[in-house]
């Protein structure tokens, strides 16, 4: 989505209301420690949803004949490319509290052979991780923005791990419990033997990399 007002004012409206909202709170804007708090909360807001203001990325596509690396697997002919212990941030859309953790990227290689640049991958989980959002909604994002890009695999699953500030520092104020969420398309959501390869891979070559 793109916005005509330039940076500066974004900074300067959004300023202006974190202001308000401290007066209304019962601060003093004014007091040292908080001078330039509202100036710096619009900044780390603009750049913590940056993903609502930008094109999405695209995906860059190489042949998998031509790479001799990677973290791959192989079940009943088909290749598994596994992208693991992605750390991503985003902003919970219910209470605009930030929620951290990792996500896993796995996809099925086509019979074409391509597949996905590193980067891009993670790119693409930083793109919908930078708006107001739910962690069920950012794997399905995720999951559904590689299933339709041009390396078309033939199946995707994201697996995402989060801990959350709206119940960490407020309500129930657990500081455990942890949000697992998996989306799956394509052969993932009919193979259920991918599935368990996933998660095999996940535990034979990081025994924590579904924990924080």
């Amino acid at each position: 989505m793109e916005t005509s007002i330039s940076q500066e004012k974004l900074v300067e409206e959004i300023a202006k209301r974190v202001r308000e909202i401290l007066e209304l709170l019962g601060e003093d804007p004014n007091r040292e420690g908080l001078r330039e708090t509202p100036e710096r909360v619009a900044r780390a807001l603009i750049e913590m949803t940056s993903g609502l203001r930008s094109p999405p990325p695209k995906i860059k596509v190489f042949n998998a004949k031509d790479i001799d690396e990677g973290i791959t697997e192989y079940e009943n002919g088909d290749q598994v490319i596994l992208i693991r212990d992605i750390q991503f941030s985003s902003l919970c859309e219910h209470h605009l509290l930030p929620f951290i953790g990792r996500i896993h990227v796995a996809y099925v290689a086509n019979d074409d052979g391509k597949v996905a640049g590193f980067s891009k991958i993670i790119r693409i989980v930083n793109y919908y991780s930078a708006r107001p959002q739910i962690q069920e909604r950012l794997v399905s994002q995720i999951a559904d923005a590689i299933m339709n890009s041009e390396i078309k695999p033939k199946g995707v699953m994201v697996i995402g791990n989060g801990i959350h500030m709206c119940a960490y520092v407020r309500g129930v104020k657990d500081k455990e419990a942890k949000l697992v969420s998996v989306a799956t398309r394509g052969v993932f959501k009919t193979n259920r033997a991918l599935v368990n390869q996933v998660f095999r891979l996940l535990d034979t070559t990081h025994e924590r990399s579904l924990r924080l």
